[in-house]
């Protein structure tokens, strides 16, 4: 390492043993590979900054980097909770802050915890009214990698340019509709200020912005069961998979939704 910043060993030896076939959309997004390993210009595309920008990181030179170029260059990277505390902590001169706990979770039932993270056939996870996750399911980790970082829903579908590469179709099968329901909950709880943090931090990205007031806003509350959604899963290449989305509000947590996925038909990639 002489003559490396640390941050710059840590990081190059995370791009070379990245498994691309772990990372859901890659292969559709660049093509398929048969060795371990990422470019910097993949890299920086999957978080969404120019290479110039994601270079300086890597090649530790001093800057404002904030909390979710760090983030995503922590997923897109897979890094040990070792090197990430390293990265963070060198980079930003503090020790990681951790992701926002829904005050709910102190409320979940044992039963309906146990009944989300054991179900084994079908993907489950729990949000409160503010898409912060509550429990899922290893199911779901199978769809939705990012949701062991503790993502808040509508922040990662929205604003994190990872989820465009997996989501397909994102403005008009995931965004938009997404977007009708927060929008419903922004007038339904105006005075939570978690929720208006989450709103900030949708609108703070510059496409989700746009669309906020796109006049062909869905009007639902919920995702549509009977419209099935489509993206890539990790290990699968550039295959297209539909899912369907059902929604359950539990009756001790009504403000909750319990979330069920399943797949729909498989879909011949294009």
């Amino acid at each position: 390492m002489a003559g490396q910043s640390i941050i710059t060993h840590i990081l190059r030896q995370a791009r070379s043993r990245r498994d691309t076939s772990d990372i859901p959309g890659f292969t559709a997004a660049f093509g398929e590979r048969s060795t371990p390993g990422i470019t910097q210009e993949e890299a920086a595309q999957l978080a969404g900054v120019s290479r110039r920008w994601y270079n300086a990181l890597e090649s530790g030179r001093p800057a404002n980097y904030s909390d979710t170029l760090l983030q995503a260059v922590r997923r897109i990277l897979d890094l040990t909770a070792e090197e990430w505390h390293v990265v963070y902590r060198v980079t930003r001169g503090q020790t990681p802050a951790e992701a926002p706990i829904s005050p709910l979770t102190g409320l979940l039932p044992d039963a309906v915890r146990e009944l989300v993270e054991h179900t084994q056939t079908w993907a489950f996870y729990l949000n409160d009214h503010r898409w912060d996750i509550l429990a899922y399911n290893a199911k779901t980790l199978e769809i939705f990698p990012w949701m062991m970082y503790g993502l808040n829903v509508m922040e990662w579908a929205l604003t994190w340019p990872e989820a465009r590469t997996q989501l397909i179709d994102w403005q008009d099968e995931w965004a938009l509709p997404m977007i009708a329901q927060l929008r419903v909950h922004a007038e339904q709880y105006r005075t939570d200020e978690r929720l208006q943090t989450v709103i900030d931090t949708v609108r703070s990205d510059a496409t989700a912005r746009k669309l906020w007031d796109a006049p062909n806003l869905p009007s639902i509350t919920h995702p549509a069961s009977h419209r099935p959604r489509r993206l890539y899963l990790a290990r699968q290449g550039g295959k297209e998979f539909a899912v369907r989305f059902l929604a359950f509000t539990p009756m001790e947590l009504p403000s909750c939704r319990l979330m069920a996925v399943t797949p729909a038909e498989s879909v011949a990639a294009r």
